[in-house]
């Protein structure tokens, strides 16, 4: 191993040994701002549909946000972390809630081999580079037939934006350079081939996070580099509304993509080795790749079931659901200029965005022919002798006059 690449796993280890740290990471987990409690639910709602039992082992516990609920439930949890002061913090939110919390690092856990069903670990592989060694430390104290949990993100969701070659290298370089902000990658491919040499099989690797700020999506570039959407999205800490629809989106849409269409990947596997159905799942995802690469939506994820259109209707009855719709699909359509909207969206909601769509194309035309035109007459506004502009001279109103009477842009009174 790379003295950096050691020097990077040192500083990851001991980041989060500082008291005052621990605690301002615990209030950041669960104070109710921006998309973080989204981030949170799509967890939980992971964990609860892939979590087995009896004896879990929480690695990176943190604030045991993860399994905390699962020791509620009555599995018996253990909790690794690196910094004695998050397992104190863990101690203090579990309560009296029974569960075995000890200091260990993540890639040498001290625990006997086979000794637990369940392993979860959440934002822990993510921070470091030696993952695959991490996975196998972690098969080390699975049982037979044991599950893993974990996220890492996604390399294949940088490679179907920006293309497998310099653009791509680039960015992964400046990820590994940069130890603050350093986040592993891996190609859901990767850890097939993992699953493969191991004896594991894969039961799900899904795409999360598709507008959570905390993961980039790199589809959603334009968006998310704009203010008003940022503060869109922190409307979810005030209205429920806007909440659960962005939930439901998550998860009855984006989980369902392929793994290129967020920056990063939940991961589930099972320690059965089954390397034909391993190969199964991946043809399975390379075929939804291509389609999804060459537009073909459809292909990929199917029109909605009857009950999904009902509860899509539902949601889209509050403004602010539909407004957030809008705008993420003007953005998937600049990708995807073929989508069929009218095969995913009630009849009047579809009818809605293209109305939409075009009051915005008239509303950027109209501030291009009044902002040429008093700029530099491009739209034949000059005094007919010596090419004199004329917009710097009209009043306001007589703008607005042949906007509305020439034009046909605005009704009167619209301004």
């Amino acid at each position: 191993m790379s003295d950096n690449k050691q020097a990077l796993i040192d500083w990851k280890t001991d980041a989060w040994k500082d008291a005052n740290m621990v605690a301002w990471y615990s209030k950041r987990m669960f104070e109710n701002t921006g998309t973080n409690q989204l981030k949170h639910q799509l967890e939980m709602r992971y964990i609860e549909r892939y979590a087995t039992g009896p004896r879990v082992l929480d690695v990176g516990i943190g604030t045991g946000r993860g399994s905390i609920p699962l020791a509620q439930r009555g599995m018996d949890v253990t909790g690794i972390d690196s910094s004695q002061a998050m397992l104190d913090e863990t101690r203090r939110l579990a309560g009296q809630t029974p569960m075995t919390l000890m200091p260990g690092d993540v890639a040498n856990l001290p625990l006997p081999s086979a000794n637990f069903d369940f392993l979860l670990s959440l934002n822990v592989v993510v921070h470091f580079p030696h993952w695959r060694e991490i996975l196998l430390e972690w098969d080390r104290v699975l049982k037979p037939g044991g599950r893993i949990l974990f996220d890492i993100h996604s390399l294949d969701h940088l490679e179907a934006v920006y293309g497998a070659g310099e653009a791509t290298e680039r960015m992964v370089a400046e990820g590994e350079a940069a130890f603050g902000s350093y986040m592993s990658l891996a190609r859901a491919g990767d850890l097939v081939q993992w699953a493969d040499m191991h004896g594991y099989r894969v039961q799900a690797i899904t795409a999360v996070g598709g507008f959570v700020v905390s993961t980039r999506n790199h589809w959603l570039a334009s968006l998310e580099t704009k203010h008003w959407w940022n503060r869109l999205l922190g409307w979810m800490t005030t209205d429920k509304k806007l909440f659960d629809f962005a939930l439901w989106l998550e998860t009855e849409v984006i989980w369902k993509l392929p793994c290129t269409a967020t920056g990063r990947f939940m991961v589930v596997l099972d320690k059965v080795a089954d390397p034909a159905a391993n190969a199964a799942w991946l043809a399975e995802q390379q075929r939804l790749n291509a389609s999804w690469r060459a537009g073909d939506v459809a292909a990929v994820f199917p029109p909605l079931a009857d009950n999904q259109a009902a509860a899509l209707r539902q949601h889209l009855s509050h403004p602010r659901n539909s407004f957030l719709l809008f705008e993420l699909l003007k953005v998937v359509r600049q990708h995807f200029p073929a989508l069929p909207l009218a095969a995913y969206l009630p009849a009047e909601i579809s009818a809605l965005f293209e109305d939409w769509q075009l009051q915005e194309q008239l509303d950027q035309y109209a501030l291009r022919v009044a902002g040429e035109w008093r700029r530099n007459g491009d739209f034949g506004a000059k005094f007919e002798h010596g090419g004199v502009p004329l917009g710097p001279g009209l009043e306001y109103n007589l703008v607005r006059d042949v906007l509305v009477d020439y034009l046909n842009v605005f009704y009167q009174g619209e301004e």
